[in-house]
C-alpha cells in the first residue's frame, strides 16, 4: 500500500467517523410522545377501543360482576399495542434507531407512554360504560382497571429494556396473563375485587405509578443514548 492509498483511506475513515452516532443528551419527553404518537395507528386504537368497551359491558352482563371486567379487560387493548408498535420487529429497531437522532431507548419509553395514555382513554371510557350498564361506582371501577394496566406497563417496559428478544418478553407477557386467568377461574377473585375498599386500590395505583417510574429510569439509564452528527 502506497502513502496515497494510506492517506486517502485515513481520509474516507475520518469523513465516515463525523457522521457516526455519537452520545448526547436526552431528548425531551414531548418530542418522544409526538414521534411515537405519528408512529401509531389511529383507526386501530378506536377500534380497540369500541372492542374494549363492548366486550367489557359484554362480560359484566354475563358474569355479573364488573369489577372482575374492568381488571381484566382494560389492560388488553394496552397489551395488544405494546406486542404490535415494541415487541413487533424489536431486534430491528434496535440497530435501527441507534443509528438515528434518537435511541431506541428513548424510543422504548416514548411508545410505553403513548400507550400508557391510551390505556388511561381506555379505562375512563369502560369505567363509564360499566357503570352506566350496570351502576357500579365509577371511580372503583377506574381504579380496578388502571391497577393491572399500570403494573403491566411498567413490567413490559423494564423486560423490552433488558431482554433482546421480543419472543421472549410475548412469551413472558402471555404466561402472566394465562395465570391471572387461571386465578380468576379457581379463585374467587372477582368477590375480592369487590370486597376491597377504594384506598386499597388507591394505594395499589401510587406503588404502581413509583415502579412505573421506577422502570423509565431504569431503561433511559441502561443503555447508551445516540444521535447522528448534523454537522
Amino acid at each position: 500500500m502506497n502513502e496515497r492509498m494510506e492517506q486517502e483511506m485515513n481520509r474516507t475513515i475520518q469523513i465516515l467517523r463525523a457522521s457516526m452516532p455519537r452520545k448526547t443528551g436526552r431528548a425531551g419527553m414531548r418530542v418522544l410522545l409526538r414521534l411515537s404518537a405519528e408512529e401509531m395507528n389511529g383507526a386501530l386504537m378506536l377500534a380497540l377501543l369500541g372492542a374494549t368497551v363492548l366486550l367489557g359491558v359484554t362480560a359484566a352482563r354475563l358474569l355479573s360482576q364488573p369489577m372482575l371486567t374492568a381488571f381484566y379487560t382494560a389492560p388488553l387493548p394496552g397489551l395488544l399495542l405494546f406486542c404490535r408498535y415494541v415487541l413487533y420487529g424489536n431486534e430491528r429497531m434496535r440497530e435501527l434507531e441507534e443509528t438515528f437522532r434518537y435511541s431506541y431507548t428513548e424510543m422504548l419509553v416514548g411508545r410505553t407512554a403513548v400507550i400508557s395514555l391510551y390505556m388511561l382513554s381506555v379505562q375512563i371510557c369502560l369505567a363509564v360504560a360499566l357503570h352506566g350498564t350496570n351502576g357500579a361506582d365509577f371511580l372503583r371501577l377506574a381504579l380496578c382497571g388502571a391497577v393491572p394496566s399500570i403494573y403491566l406497563c411498567a413490567f413490559l417496559l423494564l423486560l423490552s429494556s433488558m431482554i433482546r428478544q421480543q419472543k421472549t418478553v410475548s412469551a413472558i407477557a402471555v404466561a402472566l396473563w394465562m395465570v391471572l386467568a387461571f386465578l380468576a377461574v379457581c379463585f374467587p377473585v372477582g368477590q375480592v375485587l369487590q370486597s376491597l375498599q377504594m384506598a386499597v386500590y388507591g394505594i395499589a395505583v401510587v406503588i404502581g405509578l413509583i415502579f412505573y417510574g421506577a422502570s423509565v429510569w431504569k431503561t433511559t439509564t441502561a443503555g447508551d443514548l445516540y444521535v447522528v452528527n448534523q454537522g
